[in-house]
């Protein structure tokens, strides 16, 4: 099944565009399909892992905008009121790097993070170098993982990843849930 689906393009171009894409939905689980693309040599790793990146990048910076364009839109401001993007304004302001770090390994504080960011007037110049940074550490860590995984076991993969597949994105999304409401809680 996974290859009559790959087989809709067979062009590198069309895959790129996808993990590009999918980086704005689930981002960890984009970084582990492009090291299985990679790895099942439907994209080269390079390219596969560039286009991962340049996903998170854009992604990243697009919530980071809607953090300031807040400032002057107040029908906008009104929706980051929430408590989960205001607690992290002030660490934000105080130790940008530290904390641009923290949310980067947080999958739950993603979001609410790069806004968080806009909202706190993080310098562009310092979110851009640090998001930047964390990226290509934490890509470099699941990308490289999920690539030699893939390349040793991809028979075994092949067979069950049509069972697997919505098994992890269950546990994901479940696990996001969770977390995200352990945070609430504290």
């Amino acid at each position: 099944m996974l290859d009559s689906l790959l087989s809709y393009s067979d062009s590198p171009l069309w895959l790129v565009l996808v993990v590009i894409v999918s980086t704005f939905m689930l981002e960890d689980l984009a970084i582990i399909g492009a090291g299985m693309l990679a790895a099942s040599g439907k994209l080269a790793p390079e390219v596969a892992f560039a286009a991962t990146c340049t996903g998170m990048f854009i992604g990243d910076t697009a919530l980071y905008l809607f953090g300031r364009l807040a400032h002057v839109w107040p029908w906008l401001a009104n929706k980051f009121r929430h408590d989960l993007i205001q607690r992290q304004v002030k660490p934000l302001q105080q130790a940008p790097w530290h904390q641009l770090a923290l949310i980067r390994c947080m999958p739950g504080l993603r979001t609410f993070g790069y806004i968080a960011c806009g909202l706190a007037r993080v310098p562009g110049w310092t979110f851009t170098l640090a998001n930047v940074i964390s990226i290509v550490i934490w890509a470099a860590m699941i990308f490289g993982v999920a690539f030699v995984l893939g390349k040793q076991y991809a028979e075994t993969l092949h067979e069950w990843l049509w069972f697997v597949l919505p098994v992890a994105l269950l546990v994901f999304v479940l696990g996001q849930r969770r977390l995200r409401a352990r945070m609430e809680a504290a």
